[in-house]
């Protein structure tokens, strides 16, 4: 692309590509919503889907930072769903849920 950098083409060290990192919970779903912190917010532990994901996560957060009504699947998302007991007994059971 640059000719004047042709030179350095010799030197170039060969690179490593490790093969990325995925971030997941424990049940391959996104944390999307507050955090336990005021004023503290997440998206995150998309698992490799968040090109996909992207715009529906941010379309949830915004509706969490502007008071807008959260769509009845918001709590599947939420942090906040690993302090409900019956949700730890449902991850109790959940099974493998895989990499991606």
């Amino acid at each position: 692309m640059i000719p004047g950098l042709a030179q350095y083409l010799d030197r170039i060290p060969r690179p490593y590509v490790d093969g990325g990192y995925y971030t997941k919970t424990r049940e391959n779903r996104p944390l999307i919503g507050p955090l336990p912190v005021e004023g503290g917010y997440v998206v995150g532990a998309l698992s490799g889907y968040g090109v996909m994901a992207a715009c529906a996560a941010g379309e949830l957060l915004a509706a969490y930072l502007t008071g807008a009504p959260l769509p009845r699947y918001a709590p599947a998302f939420a942090l906040s769903r690993y302090a409900d007991p019956t949700y730890q007994k449902l991850l109790d059971n959940w099974g493998d849920s895989g990499q991606l």
